[in-house]
């Protein structure tokens, strides 16, 4: 894979993070970030809990966004469910979720971090500025959702590329990463697919055939307890897959200049 566009590490620094924001590149991956016998238990403890949910990505549609249903389930409440109301119980329960959602994770992972609360004191300890979890409306978002695909609807998330970006009336960050740290990876299939093209604004409105509009596409092969950050205003999605589930540990990840990392689901 070309450095320049894929970086390759076992360790999470600095230049590593200066390089995703400021250089371009288009993924990091760190190498066995996650233990695999941690992995292993937590992946036992989330395919079974009774919390899981349809999780949905949005899409701009006629000027409108929209909510779609890309095969994948979660667990956690995600922000952007609250996009489209003014109701304030709907906003409020997200909140109040956010921290349900946070103790059980931990919960579920005891005596050992989480995945994500490793990962936020990675980069507090690594990014110069910090890294904190975000508060877009003065209250504290939750970070980490957990996510299940199955191998019958693994193909929805492959069908149509999508793009992630934070409206701006929450914040308006310079960048906006993804972060996913694996602990289950099936067989066959579930890469990463990523396109090295121009990041997208939260209003870009996308064609229907988008795959067929785009340049060649980058796939990288996730491995079990691997972190792979990248630039969710670019283009991506997840390949169809054979085997056990693919499960992973989500987090977005907003850069402002000069700013601490603010992290949120």
């Amino acid at each position: 894979m070309d450095k320049l566009i894929i970086e390759k590490t076992i360790e999470l620094k600095q230049k590593s993070i200066e390089n995703l924001i400021q250089k371009g590149t288009l993924a990091l991956i760190v190498e066995n970030f996650y233990a695999p016998e941690l992995c292993d238990s937590l992946y036992n403890k989330l395919r079974v809990d009774k919390n899981s949910e349809i999780y949905t990505h949005e899409t701009i549609e006629n000027n409108k966004l929209v909510l779609q249903n890309y095969g994948v389930n979660r667990i956690g409440i995600p922000f952007n469910l609250t996009y489209n109301t003014t109701d304030e119980e709907i906003i409020n329960s997200y909140y109040r979720e956010a921290q349900v959602a946070r103790e059980r994770l931990r919960k579920h992972c005891y005596p050992a971090f989480t995945p994500i609360d490793k990962l936020r004191l990675n980069l507090d300890e690594v990014f110069v500025p910090g890294a904190t979890v975000a508060h877009f409306q003065n209250k504290k978002m939750l970070t980490g959702i957990g996510r299940i695909s199955s191998e019958s609807l693994s193909y929805l998330s492959e069908l149509q590329p999508h793009f992630d970006a934070l409206p701006l009336k929450y914040a308006a960050f310079d960048k906006q990463l993804a972060a996913n740290i694996y602990l289950n990876t099936p067989e066959e299939g579930g890469e990463l697919e990523l396109w090295n093209s121009p990041d997208l604004t939260p209003l870009s409105q996308v064609p229907k055939n988008w795959r067929d509009e785009l340049p060649p596409s980058i796939k990288i092969k996730p491995k079990k307890g691997d972190l792979i950050i990248f630039n969710c205003r670019k283009p991506h999605a997840i390949c169809a897959f054979k085997g056990k589930e693919r499960i992973t540990m989500q987090v977005f990840i907003g850069y402002k200049d000069g700013m601490p990392l603010m992290l949120w689901n």
